[in-house]
């Protein structure tokens, strides 16, 4: 309601501002912090995968042994998701997201002291719980931030991130593992977060569009919205939502009313078929790799190249979105993940022989797997409103984790049981299934928006 006396004209809505306004260096300041979180969450979330094969040889444990240690690392992912999504609507996104961060640079750091499997277990929950919730409230700042006609863009050039940061994982583990060993390796991802967390605490601004919730906080708004270049008045700041639908409390029934019920279910499965195989080929690609007698340096690239096709190609996606729309361009990529896994199921691993056609194979598959996984997190915070987006991509992100979560004992059972190649067609066969799932999405990103407002 406009305050009484106050002509409409004088209103100043924040939605508008932001979604009509330019997008302010900033603003892409801002986006450029955010994203360098989600950086080292990738890079952190994949250094223990790399880590095994020589985890192995150094504690005298087999591969097998690390399928719990993985599980339980994507336990607290999946809780963190839901759980820090949730804290993100009702503290706001900065905090969430500062918090989140120093938390899994802490555990990442003690992880590089521990001797054994025992303390693995409980680093990787409390570290997992950081990593899942750093997600979906970078992915709701970064799209609350920019202009609506750049929003896909933005989005997705942030959270394109997690595939950059498992390629710099796999770059810095080629080149630290063989010199330093792995401890130098957990150092590194330890001490980074912690740097971008003080950054985020002197550069980072808070949503305003949370703000905009908060009429305590007015002022704060009136600040942040003079910094990206909005003409507000400083004395007397009133602002409105652009929709005018009244501040609702979050909760899991808010996902399944109506409106959501149907683009729910399909974000959800497809998150979790998806996660399913891309943490499958993260968790064990480095240690089968190994097995077969490749050299470290070869399979720390083959998971760096595989991510490496991820940032490609979710970039160029990104553009797609507004040129074919979400579903078009989602179908495309679930269906060349099936292809690629295909023809990952059928190449020998032979150490001696040139392994050019696999680490094309590898780049291939990451490009479509990343990708979906990337523009998944801005089709999420296209379908739900404002009020609910944090918590709606933290639940969709939090389902997936389930397949993450699943994925180190049906990979670990499909390698025992079929080898290399019985891996990769489950792989196809779980990409599939997140192809249909994207078909019962509704509210796809049409060709001419970039998201909702």
């Amino acid at each position: 309601m406009v305050e009484p006396g106050k002509p409409e004209s004088s209103v100043q809505h924040v939605g508008r501002l932001i979604d009509d306004g330019p997008w302010s260096v900033y603003q892409k300041a801002a986006l450029l912090i955010a994203a360098l979180a989600v950086v080292l969450d990738g890079f952190d979330n994949q250094i223990l995968s790399l880590a095994i094969p020589t985890l192995i040889k150094d504690w005298g444990v087999t591969r097998d042994d690390f399928k719990w240690v993985l599980v339980v690392g994507f336990a607290g992912m999946a809780i963190g998701t839901p759980l820090f999504g949730m804290a993100g609507d009702r503290f706001g996104r900065r905090p969430t997201l500062m918090f989140c961060v120093a938390l899994f640079a802490a555990v990442t750091l003690g992880i590089a002291f521990v001797g054994g499997l025992p303390p693995l277990y409980l680093l990787r929950f409390l570290g997992g719980l950081g990593l899942g919730g750093a997600m979906p409230n970078a992915a709701a700042l970064l799209a609350e931030v920019s202009p609506l006609r750049r929003r896909s863009i933005a989005v997705t050039a942030g959270i394109v991130g997690i595939p950059l940061g498992g390629t710099a994982a796999g770059f810095l583990a080629a080149a630290l593992l063989p010199l330093y060993g792995w401890r130098a390796l957990f150092l590194v991802g330890g001490v980074l977060p912690l740097l971008v967390a003080m950054l985020m605490l002197a550069f980072l601004p808070e949503s305003p569009r949370f703000l905009a919730r908060r009429p305590h906080r007015s002022k704060q708004l009136a600040k942040t919205l003079r910094r990206m270049g909005r003409e507000v008045d400083p004395d007397d700041p009133i602002f409105l939502r652009v929709d005018a639908e009244k501040i609702q409390k979050v909760s899991l029934g808010t996902l399944f009313a109506r409106g959501y019920r149907r683009d729910t279910v399909g974000l959800w499965a497809a998150m979790f078929f998806n996660l399913t195989s891309v943490y499958g080929i993260v968790n064990w690609l480095p240690a089968v790799l190994g097995e077969a007698g490749y050299a470290p340096a070869v399979t720390s690239t083959g998971l760096m190249v595989f991510n490496l096709g991820g940032v490609a190609t979710a970039l160029i996606a990104a553009l797609c979105f507004s040129l074919f729309g979400s579903r078009a361009t989602l179908l495309f990529m679930a269906a060349g993940a099936v292809l690629a896994s295909v023809g990952l199921g059928m190449t020998p691993l032979d150490p001696k022989a040139d392994s050019t056609g696999l680490m094309v194979l590898l780049v291939l598959q990451g490009g479509f797997l990343n990708g979906v996984q990337t523009l998944m997190y801005a089709l999420g915070a296209f379908v739900y409103a404002t009020d609910v987006r944090a918590a709606g991509v933290g639940w969709a992100v939090g389902v997936g984790r389930l397949g993450a979560i699943v994925s180190p004992l049906i990979g670990a059972a499909l390698l025992a049981r079929l080898g290399f190649s019985g891996f990769f067609l489950g792989i196809a066969l779980t990409m599939a299934l997140s192809f249909v799932s994207i078909t019962l999405v509704t509210r796809h990103v049409p060709r001419t928006a970039a998201a909702r407002p």
